[in-house]
């Protein structure tokens, strides 16, 4: 390929980037690196845009500036996504990356490949910082050059390649001044360790740690391959995985599914090694529970070992109409009527006398101070839906169904006394519970 003008670009660039077939998304940062990448999916032949992620930080403004020049000057659209980062945050620049991807997930259409710019020295940068900080052959691995629709296209060329490319087609790129900040570890590796450790022992360190990558990544990719086999439940708010699995898997592939339980509810980063040992003690049973960063907790739910990012707030109250069906959060209750006597198992549960119970009804969360009337006395129906199984997780929006200023039924579970059936009932309303569509 030739830049405008008949200018070469630089062999690395033309010869070494593959990009996956198909519509794409480019991480477009405003720096060299993803502008070259812009201008390679440019040319693809595919369909692709360009999404700046905003982490609202005193050089975000340039470098948005320059980003929209850049999907200009190669014919992208340009589109913003707000993820703004506090700079003083103990772990800025994990704090950034989770931002930045999660904004890319949710920009990306359930078609299109992510696509971001990093380089051989960014891989370079990664290996190393993961050796001083402790790391298996995941670490070791750095940066992969795809996970799910995430792809990496310049893990091999170098970032002095990348930009004498953009140069030599003119792309407007901007450097971040923040990239020279020494407040960075990742700043520090680049302009004062490696340099050192390449004048001092091995000039070719940055082949020798993308060779490393490699090497680990494909150890790390036969241990993924045992972890992928262990059946892993996602709802859309928590990961459930078989705790006992985890329990006689060999520890390497036990961190790999839970780091792969963490991904699915978190995004792309599979947790600190603090993270997944206190996840696997919660496992094992050593530890009632744990909290992890991004708001995750994790727990048992019987033989299951499931990570959520935490209930959201109950839904607000239903009218329901008795006979009727309503969705209330992610539950569908329904009451139906029925004129002969139904045969239901454990029917005190199920079955309603429609005599005593008809018209005007509510479905709300339960609360703490609710109770449901038993033959004799009353429960509380945090603990009756602790008896039924329900999750912990569910139990402060779980649906009760009120009426008359009572509770009259705990869909799924049990019925209030003074609503069940007798033998006096000539109409019976048969209560069932189920997972709304779309959940």
């Amino acid at each position: 390929m030739a830049a405008p003008g008949g200018v070469a670009l630089p062999e690395p660039v033309t010869a070494r980037v593959t990009l996956p077939a198909g519509p794409a998304l480019i991480g477009l940062s405003g720096g060299a690196d993803s502008a070259i990448l812009a201008w390679v999916a440019s040319q693809n032949g595919e369909p692709a845009r360009a999404v700046f992620v905003d982490h609202q930080l005193p050089a975000s403004g340039r470098l948005r500036e320059a980003a929209e020049q850049i999907a200009a000057a190669v014919g992208l659209s340009f589109d913003v996504r707000a993820a703004p980062v506090d700079e003083g945050v103990p772990s800025f620049e994990d704090a950034a990356r989770s931002a930045r991807y999660a904004a890319l997930v949710d920009a990306a259409k359930p078609d299109e490949w992510i696509l971001t710019g990093h380089t051989a020295d960014d891989q370079a940068e990664t290996v190393l910082g993961n050796l001083l900080r402790g790391a298996g052959a995941g670490g070791l691995a750095g940066i992969p050059a795809q996970r799910g629709r995430l792809v990496r296209p310049l893990l091999a060329v170098s970032r002095a390649d990348t930009r004498r490319a953009a140069r030599a087609l003119g792309l407007p790129f901007f450097d971040d001044p923040d990239n020279g900040s020494l407040r960075r570890r990742r700043n520090r590796l680049r302009t004062e360790l490696i340099p050192q450790l390449e004048a001092d022992y091995n000039p070719q360190l940055r082949d020798a740690l993308s060779r490393t990558a490699v090497l680990m990544g494909a150890d790390d990719a036969l241990l993924e391959e045992a972890a992928e086999r262990i059946p892993l439940q996602f709802d859309g708010e928590a990961a459930a995985v078989p705790a006992t699995a985890l329990a006689v898997l060999p520890g390497p592939v036990a961190n790999r599914v839970i780091r792969r339980a963490i991904r699915t509810v978190r995004g792309p980063h599979g947790g600190s090694y603090d993270e997944v040992e206190a996840t696997a003690a919660v496992a094992s049973g050593r530890r009632a529970g744990a909290e992890l960063e991004g708001g995750l907790t994790v727990g048992r739910e019987g033989p299951m070992l499931v990570i959520s990012t935490g209930p959201p707030p109950p839904a607000p109250p239903v009218g329901m109409k008795l006979p009727g069906s309503v969705v209330f959060d992610r539950w569908r209750v329904t009451v139906e009527l029925v004129e002969r006597a139904p045969v239901v198992l454990g029917n005190r549960r199920h079955v309603l006398d429609a005599g005593v119970v008809s018209g005007e009804a509510a479905v709300r969360a339960a609360v703490a101070a609710d109770r449901i009337e038993l033959g004799a006395g009353s429960k509380r129906v945090g603990d009756a839906l602790a008896e039924a199984g329900i999750p912990t997780r569910y139990r402060a929006r779980y649906p009760v169904v009120e009426a008359g200023g009572r509770v009259a039924l705990i869909p799924g579970v049990r019925a209030a006394a003074w609503a069940w059936r007798t033998p006096q009932t000539a109409r019976y309303l048969v209560a069932r519970v189920a997972i709304a569509e779309g959940f």
